[in-house]
């Protein structure tokens, strides 16, 4: 029998050995790449389906009408959403966050505040987060931030409970005579908006020149400062000094008759006067002997009682002498005469200028009112420019900016996106990108917010006939 005969134990009857030896081989390498085509395609779904977002729990004092949606930033980026919003035991409120992978994971000591997104909107606010370096230890997804290391925002409420009740019906009044002044005057409001540019020029041109003088401006700003505080001190005698300056120009001004008539009888009034004291000089020098006698126990401290007063008279000298100054001093128009002088020419320009300054004030009023209801967005446009400048390195801050021509499609595949050109055709045609938006509503000049408060649309005393809510930043909304 030769070797190619030899049957293998465990092998069929009438099978060569190396037959049966290389169908077990066969089957071993199926299993093992069968177990690797497993393994990888676990290894893709769990790939596949993987979140890029971490989640983080910060815990607020309160939750300072955040909503589900409203942004988080890292450095005025976003870098994520709110997604959950839960009381706690101690009745604090605990925002549930997702984070971006590529700004993932925060580290211990990271820290977070609540902040106002712009002043449009009920519930615009938005969670700034401040990381902490990246040597220290990482946050597990899920690790909560406790209230030692966040800050809620103020609302306008606290603000205006600190103000006592007098306070806040005097600033009540305030705004509601604001209110009916300018009501009615809205259409020279759009007149005088052509104007606005210019004067943010000048503006900026002006505190140029003064922060080119900082330091004398620094100055001037100190000794104001205690001028007023002084006059301050003093408020209740100035008052009453104003008061009755007024009030003897207004007799000066009004009876110049009787003044002069007193001028008149002045001489003959003190000739009269020397005559009864001639008459009396008998009788009162008697009474001066009397007065003399009964005065020696109080003479003896007359002498130490001189000396002082002669000190203090010394002393007194500059004063009387300023005061003579402030009366009738040098010059023309320096003096409290002169004053009194040009105090009626002064009152006829007033009544001239009072009613027209009355006039120009009541013509503003459709201007201002409708103005007012566009003052978020101005403010808004002021805190998202200072917003911008927020990033910073080593060389301090920059401005990030991305200038938008609508030329290109961005592209988000597997190799990380990119650009690729539009047809001409389709270029200006972006939702993000339009022209003509020429009657935004109030509101209209920021994102619009998650609880929908924005664009401001009012049908009372703030109504605009003229404003499309459908003109907001982003297309349609």
């Amino acid at each position: 029998m030769t070797q190619s005969d030899a049957k293998t134990p465990g092998a069929p009857a009438g099978q060569p050995a190396s037959t049966a030896a290389a169908s077990g081989r066969g089957s071993g390498r199926l299993l093992a790449a069968g177990a690797i085509a497993f393994a990888l395609l676990a290894l893709l779904a769990i790939w596949v389906t993987r979140d890029d977002a971490h989640e983080y729990k910060l815990v607020f004092d309160n939750a300072g009408q955040m909503v589900n949606g409203d942004l988080v930033r890292i450095g005025g980026t976003p870098v994520g959403e709110v997604t959950g919003i839960e009381l706690t035991d101690d009745a604090r409120a605990e925002l549930t966050v997702s984070v971006a992978d590529e700004y993932a994971p925060l580290h211990a000591g990271t820290t977070a505040t609540v902040r106002w997104q712009g002043l449009i909107g009920t519930a615009n606010r938005f969670v700034d987060i401040s990381p902490a370096p990246n040597f220290k230890p990482e946050l597990d997804d899920g690790a909560t931030i406790q209230g030692d290391k966040t800050k809620s925002i103020v609302e306008i409420d606290q603000l205006f409970n600190t103000f006592t009740p007098k306070t806040r019906d005097g600033l009540d009044h305030f705004i509601q005579g604001f209110a009916d002044w300018y009501a009615g005057q809205e259409k020279n409001a759009n007149k005088s908006a052509r104007y606005f540019s210019p004067t943010l020029a000048q503006a900026s041109k002006l505190f140029r020149e003064l922060n080119r003088d900082s330091e004398d401006f620094q100055e001037l700003l100190i000794e104001t400062s205690k001028a007023m505080g002084a006059i301050e001190n003093r408020s209740a005698d100035l008052t009453g000094l104003v008061d009755n300056a007024g009030t003897t120009a207004a007799a000066l001004s009004a009876d110049t008759e009787s003044l002069r008539r007193v001028l008149v009888d002045l001489p003959p009034g003190l000739r009269q006067g020397a005559e009864t004291f001639a008459s009396l000089r008998g009788p009162a020098i008697d009474d001066l002997e009397r007065f003399v006698v009964e005065s020696e126990p109080s003479a003896k401290v007359l002498p130490g009682f001189l000396r002082r007063f002669g000190k203090l008279a010394g002393e007194s000298v500059p004063i009387f002498a300023n005061l003579r100054k402030t009366f009738n001093g040098p010059g023309v128009g320096n003096d409290l005469y002169d004053t009194m002088v040009d105090l009626p020419p002064l009152a006829k320009l007033a009544d001239k200028g009072f009613p027209r300054a009355s006039e120009s004030l009541r013509q503003s009023t459709p201007i201002w009112g409708f103005i007012r209801p566009y003052t978020p967005d101005l403010v808004a446009w002021l805190r998202n420019f200072g917003g911008a400048m927020a990033p910073y390195d080593a060389n301090g801050h920059y401005v990030r900016s991305i200038p938008v021509f609508d030329a290109f499609n961005f592209t988000d595949d597997a190799d990380g996106g990119g650009l690729t050109p539009k047809p001409a055709a389709e270029r200006g045609s972006s939702p993000y990108l339009s022209t003509g938006n020429l009657r935004r509503c109030p509101g209209s000049a920021a994102p619009r917010p998650a609880d929908g408060s924005a664009p401001f649309v009012d049908m009372g005393e703030l109504a605009n006939p003229d404003c499309d809510p459908s003109q907001v930043v982003g297309g349609t909304p």
